[in-house]
């Protein structure tokens, strides 16, 4: 019968659905450190971004631009044991350990090239997924409550393992815990205003992101091959930036990665080949030049900013878990 309770979808289930659509909350960036009685500060790690939702021990980690990244990372799959609660929904970020025990994103390349495809055991670095926000407990959504009770919550209900835990913070020592970041080589701080609700899909001033290395995402916007290298399918990225509605080129890198690797990065542009340039201005590069539609999103570390180009760029990894639209340049 039309309304009948025995056919109404369970609450659980249809908080879960929804939170299967949350977009994550991003930061505002920011110049300088700050010291401040109404903020915590926490590492920006510069993995993968995923929300995690678990329902009666089903798991799905979710990425910026909503596709499934659960195969990615079957390590990840003792998260809903870690959790004191038949559904919730987290936040947080994926990051792989190198041999110094420092976070590497170059080391999630191989998983971020297949992105629909899980990756050999042989190849897998290891992982840990940093939860830093809890959205949703028992079919009840936290967005609308301030950090700190979220945090509280998620530190009260989430059990720490080896590859999942609760990540750190300090709070009002901003300055301190940046300069410390620094010296350790990591990509920057964010600090977040204890009594901000959770805005998804909102770039937020109550999350402030403060750099301590350059690196960003960038839109990839064609590809050089050739260059006296005939057997390499890539030789260059042609990168780009969102500005004022428009794709600004901010100049080309070189794909320093594996055959193989390359292959892969290629497997993921060519669907995405067009007769048209993307900027609006057809950059002056003296290569053959395969143009693409601006959809695929990669990460770059660089020097420095000079006339609106990158100065020294270094290519880290595709971002296929990003938007493109989110490549934007403040």
């Amino acid at each position: 019968m039309r309304g009948s309770p025995h056919t109404a979808e369970p609450p659980v289930a249809l908080e879960s659905r929804r939170a299967a659509q949350l977009r994550p909350m991003l930061a505002t960036i920011v110049e300088e450190p700050f010291d401040s009685p109404d903020h915590i500060f926490e590492v920006k790690w510069g993995g993968v971004r995923a929300i995690a939702t678990v329902n009666d021990g089903h798991l799905r980690l979710q990425g910026r631009n909503l596709r499934d990244l659960t195969p990615l990372y079957p390590e990840l799959s003792v998260l809903p044991k870690c959790l004191r609660a038949k559904s919730a929904v987290v936040d947080g970020e994926i990051i792989a350990w190198d041999g110094d025990a420092l976070p590497s994103a170059d080391l999630l390349r191989p998983r971020l090239l297949q992105p629909d495809q899980n990756v050999s055991r042989s190849r897998r670095s290891p992982i840990m997924y940093q939860v830093f926000d809890l959205l949703e407990l028992d079919g009840i959504s936290l967005t609308s409550r301030p950090l700190f009770e979220r945090r509280n919550l998620l530190h009260e209900h989430l059990v720490s393992h080896r590859v999942v835990q609760a990540s750190d913070f300090v709070q009002t020592d901003g300055i301190a815990f940046f300069e410390a970041v620094a010296a350790h080589h990591l990509e920057g701080v964010i600090a977040k205003d204890r009594w901000s609700p959770y805005l998804p899909g909102e770039r937020s001033g109550a999350w402030q992101e403060i750099r301590a290395s350059q690196a960003d995402n960038f839109v990839v916007g064609g590809y050089s091959f050739g260059g006296g290298r005939p057997k390499e399918p890539i030789a260059s990225l042609l990168l780009g930036t969102h500005k004022r509605g428009k794709l600004l080129f901010v100049g080309e890198v070189s794909v320093g990665c594996t055959k193989r690797e390359a292959q892969l990065l290629l497997d993921l542009l060519t669907p995405l080949h067009t007769d048209t340039c993307p900027f609006p201005k057809t950059p002056a590069v003296p290569k053959l030049i395969h143009w693409c539609r601006p959809e695929l999103a990669c990460h770059v570390r660089y020097a420095q900013w000079h006339n609106n180009r990158l100065r020294f760029p270094l290519f880290v990894t595709p971002r296929p878990d990003v938007s493109a639209a989110e490549c934007i340049q403040l």
